[in-house]
């Protein structure tokens, strides 16, 4: 019971201690949570922090109820007892009989009476003898203490935030520790570190991370012509600001400088400033496209003479170029270019503002005219030649003769075939046609002006430059057909 009384005090002096700590503010209650951030990773360092120690003993020893005791052995005590008798009757016979504590002889006197010794002896027990019984259980036993609190090995907790989502809610010990790589390294992202020690009050670190960024070139945009017209075009950005600085003064160049703002940084090995310089080129002009077309003639469908198309000069005019056409012969401007007449004709373009244009690329086949290194003007020559008139002398028939046949004869009859550049006539008529009885046969020809087409219409042919057909007429008259 000494024991039991001792675990007892023990766990009060426990709960009291624990009191006493925890109104004494442990030292793990007034560290702040180690926490910064780069562009790309947010480090939480926490150490210094408490444990949480175990309230009493887990188990205390009280009286076993269910214990028996151990049984020590009983020993034995007995003697021996002796039988002795005397006679009691003679007639019949009787013999009294009893028992003696000790042998006294064979035969003894007791009590005026003479005992025989019968030789009988018996044992006789004084004290049973008991044997010894072991303990069963023990005098104590062990039972859970029902005001121990366990030992708490994480006890503290910490949650972390990255831009308003959780990203880690650790329960932890002495230490934490954990590198956390942010998903967007390139904009700030917000957190926040929240540690709740087991002994004391919930601390907050929190910030916002710098972003890492890689600055956007500027575009450089240098228009022909004046001096000194060269610009920088400076995108919109975030995190951070351009500088121009113009040197147009000294050696022509611009330079453009970007500058992280507070909270960004630029990426290791970015380029962060550009220079460019003024070139005060010419504005190329482009030489107009001409497209020059002959007088020309050209032959007729059928049978005659051609159709004449006056010369043309088609001109694309850029902007920015004037265009003159000029006759030769009298210096003429021509402003309808669609009907020239024969004779050389120039095309004279010429920049309109000969300050700041130039044609820096002539193509072949003109005359350039250049002022101080500028080619400020070119010009082409076109000779429009009369076209030589053209004909068509090839008559055409497009179609054979056809019959004109009824019933007798008096109104059988041709009609001629269509056709060009020639005369049809009919050159024969025989009656009776020899090789087709009853029937006329009419000959008819198609004389051209000049010369037959390579194909004739029909059942045509062709003898000393004519055309020739045969056209059979049926005779029959016309009650022929007619019955009673």
């Amino acid at each position: 019971m000494k024991k039991l009384i001792a675990s007892v005090a023990a766990t009060a002096m426990l709960a009291g201690g624990l009191a006493v700590l925890a109104a004494a503010a442990p030292a793990s209650a007034e560290v702040a949570p180690a926490a910064s951030a780069t562009c790309e990773v947010l480090t939480v360092d926490l150490t210094g922090y408490d444990t949480k120690p175990a309230v009493g003993e887990p188990q205390l020893e009280v009286a076993n109820p269910d214990f028996v005791a151990a049984v020590p052995a009983v020993a034995e005590v007995s003697h021996t007892d002796y039988e002795y008798k005397t006679l009691a009757g003679l007639f019949p016979t009787k013999w009294t009989y009893r028992t003696a504590h000790k042998y006294s002889g064979a035969a003894v006197l007791y009590d005026w009476q003479i005992w025989a010794a019968t030789g009988k002896t018996t044992k006789h027990v004084e004290v049973a003898g008991v044997a010894a019984k072991p303990a069963v259980g023990s005098p104590t036993i062990l039972v859970a203490n029902p005001d121990h609190v366990a030992a708490d090995e994480v006890p503290n907790s910490v949650v972390v935030t990255v831009n308003g989502s959780v990203v880690r809610d650790v329960e932890f010990g002495a230490a934490f520790s954990d590198a956390i790589a942010f998903a967007d390294r390139s904009v700030r992202n917000t957190w926040s570190v929240v540690v709740t020690p087991w002994n004391g009050e919930a601390t907050t670190r929190e910030g916002t991370s710098t972003a890492c960024i890689t600055p956007a070139a500027p575009t450089w945009v240098d228009e022909c012509g004046p001096v000194n017209n060269g610009h920088w075009v400076l995108p919109a950005v975030v995190g951070y600001t351009y500088a121009v600085t113009d040197h147009s003064l000294l050696n022509g160049k611009i330079g453009v400088v970007a500058t992280a703002t507070d909270g960004y940084v630029f990426n290791a090995g970015v380029r962060k400033q550009w220079t460019a310089t003024q070139n005060n080129d010419r504005c190329d002009q482009t030489v107009p496209t001409v497209v020059f077309t002959n007088e020309v003639c050209t032959p007729p469908a059928g049978y005659g003479a051609g159709v004449i198309t006056a010369a043309s000069l088609g001109i694309a005019n850029p902007d920015g170029v004037k265009v003159l056409v000029k006759r030769k012969s009298d210096g003429a401007a021509i402003t309808n270019l669609s009907a020239l007449t024969p004779g050389h004709y120039d095309v004279i373009a010429t920049v309109k503002n000969e300050s700041a244009d130039a044609f820096t690329t002539v193509p072949a086949g003109w005359t350039v005219f250049a002022k101080d290194g500028v080619t400020f003007k070119v010009s082409k020559g076109f000779d429009v030649v009369a076209a030589e008139p053209c004909f068509n002398h090839v008559s055409s028939i497009t179609t054979a003769p056809a019959k004109l046949d009824q019933c007798g004869v008096d109104l059988d009859g041709v009609q001629f075939g269509e056709s060009t550049g020639g005369t049809w006539k009919i050159a024969s008529r025989v009656a009776d046609a020899p090789d087709r009885e009853g029937t006329t046969r009419y000959r008819v020809v198609f004389t051209p002006t000049e010369v037959l087409p390579a194909s004739l219409p029909g059942d045509g042919f062709v003898v000393d430059g004519k055309a020739v057909w045969l056209v059979y007429l049926d005779n029959a008259d016309c009650n022929t057909a007619l019955t009673a």
